[in-house]
């Protein structure tokens, strides 16, 4: 087998071993059983675990923030830039559930090497953080006045939460509540509509 294919092989078995099981709870063992190679063969291509695991959280960042960057460095008006931001993160995290389900069990451990090596790829790709843009948006918008980071996290929360707690939301709601192509669409729409008039609409109106 050509080299590349058994580099290909290991990453494809250690990220789903990791997402699966957490930094912790993978084994160098499980990982080979995973990619049908001998324990020597695979510490060959990677002497250790926690190069293996940073190379699998970079790929995985890497995926998700290059097309967030896109989003925050546009130049569309603020409501479509919205709309355009909660849909490309329902569909980042409902594409990938074991992600979401593993970046939230990392943090609770504190992996400190997760917070690390999001700050250098964010780093990269912009001389601005994410709040400045975002702030800066907010401003030309006439909002102003509310904080960028509560908007994120308002974001953040929302468009996270319906894919982390799916199982339990699907014996509360019923599975018919997750099915059709349109799910997304319409979460698109209702956490839109959340934000703009039940927290910056509302913001504008106290002033």
């Amino acid at each position: 087998m050509a080299i590349k294919n058994i580099k290909d092989l290991i990453i494809q078995a250690a990220t789903k071993e990791f997402l699966a099981h957490g930094y912790g709870g993978t084994r160098m063992q499980n990982i080979a059983d995973r990619a049908e190679i001998n324990k020597a063969l695979l510490h060959y291509h990677f002497s250790s675990k926690k190069k293996l695991y940073e190379l699998i959280l970079r790929a995985q960042f890497e995926t998700m923030i290059s097309g967030l960057f896109e989003i925050f460095a546009s130049e569309d008006e603020f409501e479509p830039w919205l709309k355009k931001l909660i849909g490309k993160l329902l569909s980042e995290i409902g594409s990938r559930p074991h992600f979401a389900r593993f970046m939230i069990w990392e943090l609770s451990s504190s992996a400190k090497s997760i917070t690390a090596l999001f700050h250098e790829i964010m780093a990269q790709h912009s001389g601005k953080s994410i709040l400045q843009m975002i702030q800066s948006r907010l401003e030309r918008s006439g909002f102003g006045d509310y904080p960028a980071s509560q908007l994120i996290m308002n974001v953040l929360s929302l468009s996270i939460y319906p894919s982390l707690a799916r199982p339990l939301l699907e014996a509360v709601i019923g599975k018919e509540a997750f099915c059709g192509n349109d799910f997304n669409t319409k979460r698109v729409e209702e956490i839109f509509n959340l934000i703009k008039y039940g927290i910056l609409e509302r913001k504008r109106g106290e002033k």
